[in-house]
């Protein structure tokens, strides 16, 4: 009977391990169903750049790199650049959130200031970024009512002067057009005023200034006006909004302090056709006291999609343009550096329902690099506190917004996306890049374990396919951080890993290219038939790699010369492509005729034709 018994407990032990095997479910992708354009993914340089621009060159080079480089960074699309207020010892004491600026007095200016702050500016240039983004925080403390670059008690409804605001127009757009005019940087949009309705007073310890509607108002009016005078392109963005309700709500309680309206900014601003035309073709806000998990982070978006729908029904968009972790999922806080993939999983879930949800087409982290113990870095350094030690301390948050910033480029389309939408599990969304010949897929896996998906591809044309997909994987494994792993056939079961941020990468391809994968073996090093063939102005070469390895692809001409060397480099296992657009080494179109291409891995070389019809 003991024997029996001990058969049965056993039995039930076994039992639930086997049943608790994570089932497999079906993500389904229609690429037919397009919601917002995606502008850019971005992050700005408060405050930390004025310092580390210090550093030695090869140290800046790798900040620059880790943040907007596609291939050794994250690839960022946009940068906020600060422009500063004049630094200010008095009512703030913390020496890296006061800025210089450049202005001497009124009309005359050093553009020597902020060289720190430009270096990065000119790196993001340099690496291809090309979305620029001038914010304010305070305007000059000579332009202010109590001659500092925060508020403090008793100044009314702003800090600055009212008969200021023409000057402080000026002083905006005279900096704009140095900057386009003298160092080739065109800002595309400029931010006068940073979450207003906040009171900034001196116990904040850094620059700000609080703005009533009305003081808005006025500033956008006139700035407007300096825009159009001096010939500047840059458009107007507001209101950085510091909370997701006040774009629906008023803020009573700054109404009874300073006897303004400040707050609801849809209908104070973006129906006030008194300035709605003199602004951009966006809102922004910032996702911060929106993020707790039992009753913020999905509830106050659908709240707010609602009332923003009617604009987004007008033409405008909704960009996210500040956040970082100040409240946290359990309420917590941000006290303390993680640079651990759990914060990066959380960011990573406010990312997912801001672009969901409420369908942002923009979305910036707050500061890039931070000193301090706090999660609001996407790098970390410890320069502040011990300046002979220029730190570069990478955090997983920084890979995981990678696997946004990276794939998904400017013009990318959101598509429908249903099977992926549990907050505690696994979370996805869907993109069609500007060239629609790559749809990109992102999975926030929450869970403790893997998640076996089966992907069900629908709404492309009907002449078109995927075969495979590539993953680029951000987990807590030292070696994920954007790590490429095998690809896979669009019809195997993909499995998620745990706790980890995934991009899947698959390229759109005509359909007959399916063909050239039939009796196709895994263990084998394997070059295919170009597709299409014959071609006219580009086509397609695959090739397979059961393990990385040394390969050279090149194009000859039928009498053995060499036209074009693709790579000759080693390359990740999977599989893999280039494309020939038909031209030569000195990227001269070639004739019309019949080619050889070939792959070489070690000692072995494979070798086929292609025709080329021009």
């Amino acid at each position: 009977m003991i024997y029996k018994k001990s058969i049965l407990i056993f039995l039930l032990i076994l039992v639930p391990v086997n049943f608790l095997k994570a089932q497999e479910q079906t993500v389904s992708i229609d690429a037919s169903v397009q919601y917002q354009e995606i502008d850019n993914f971005g992050a700005s340089d408060c405050w930390s750049m004025q310092k580390i621009g210090e550093w030695e060159i090869s140290r800046k080079e790798r900040v620059a790199d880790l943040l907007f480089s596609v291939d050794k960074g994250i690839g960022l699309s946009a940068w906020r650049f600060n422009i500063g207020a004049g630094i200010n010892r008095t009512t703030i004491n913390h020496n890296w959130r006061t800025v210089e600026t450049f202005e001497v007095s009124q009309g005359v200016y050093d553009w020597s200031r902020q060289q720190e702050e430009r270096w990065f500016l000119q790196a993001a240039k340099e690496r291809g970024v090309d979305q620029f983004i001038a914010f304010v925080n305070s305007p000059p403390a000579r332009m202010n009512r109590n001659g500092y670059t925060n508020c403090t008690n008793g100044l009314g409804s702003t800090n600055l002067i009212a008969s200021n605001t023409s000057q402080f127009a000026t002083y905006l757009v005279d900096i704009l057009k140095h900057f386009r005019d003298e160092w080739g940087i065109a800002f595309n949009y400029i931010s006068p005023v940073n979450e207003p309705q906040w009171e900034w007073n001196n116990g904040s310890n850094q620059e700000g200034n609080r703005a009533s509607n009305e003081d808005i108002k006025a500033i956008v009016n006139i700035l407007y006006d300096e825009l159009f005078q001096q010939e500047v392109e840059t458009k107007i963005s507001i209101v950085e909004s510091g909370d997701l309700r006040s774009w629906y709500q008023e803020k009573n309680n700054m109404r009874s302090e300073y006897g303004e309206m400040y707050g609801n900014y849809l209908a104070e601003h973006f129906a006030d056709e008194s300035i709605n035309s003199k602004i951009g073709s966006h809102f922004c806000g910032h996702s911060y006291w929106s993020d707790r998990i039992g009753n913020q982070l999905i509830q106050d978006r659908q709240v707010l999609f609602q009332k923003i729908l009617p604009y987004f029904n007008n033409g405008l968009k909704y960009w996210m343009t500040e956040y970082c972790i100040l409240d946290g999922p359990e309420g917590k806080g941000g006290h303390g550096r993680d640079l651990t993939i759990n914060t990066a999983l959380d960011v990573a879930r406010v990312i997912h329902y801001d672009l969901t949800i409420l369908r942002a087409s923009a979305w910036q982290w707050w500061t890039a690099v931070s000193p301090e113990n706090y999660k609001d870095g996407l790098i970390y350094t410890d320069y502040k506190d011990n300046t002979n030690s220029p730190s570069i301390i990478v955090s997983k948050l920084l890979w995981a917004f990678g696997n946004y910033s990276r794939y998904i480029r400017p013009g990318s389309i959101r598509v429908k996306l249903t099977g992926a939408s549990n907050k505690f599990g696994l979370l996805g969304s869907a993109y069609l890049n500007s060239e629609r010949h790559k749809l990109i897929i992102v999975f926030v896996n929450m869970s403790e374990s893997e998640r076996p998906v089966a992907l069900n591809i629908s709404g492309l044309d009907s002449n078109e396919n995927i075969l495979t997909f590539t993953p680029y994987v951000t987990s807590d494994l030292a070696g994920d951080n954007l790590k490429r792993y095998p690809a896979f056939s669009t019809t195997a079961i993909y499995n998620v890993p745990a706790r980890s941020v995934v991009t899947l990468i698959g390229e759109i391809t005509d359909t007959q290219g399916a063909n050239i994968f039939k009796d196709f073996n895994p263990i084998k090093y394997k070059l295919f038939q170009n597709f299409p063939n014959p071609f006219n102005k580009k086509t397609a070469l695959y090739y397979y790699l059961p393990e990385p390895a040394e390969v050279k692809i090149s194009i000859y001409s039928m009498l053995g010369e060499e036209i074009k060397t693709y790579i000759d480099s080693e390359q990740s296992d999977g599989f893999n492509h280039v494309t020939w657009d038909g031209t030569n080494s000195s990227n001269e179109i070639v004739s019309s005729g019949v080619y050889l291409y070939s792959m070489q891995v070690g000692s072995k070389r494979d070798t086929k034709k292609m025709i080329l019809i021009q």
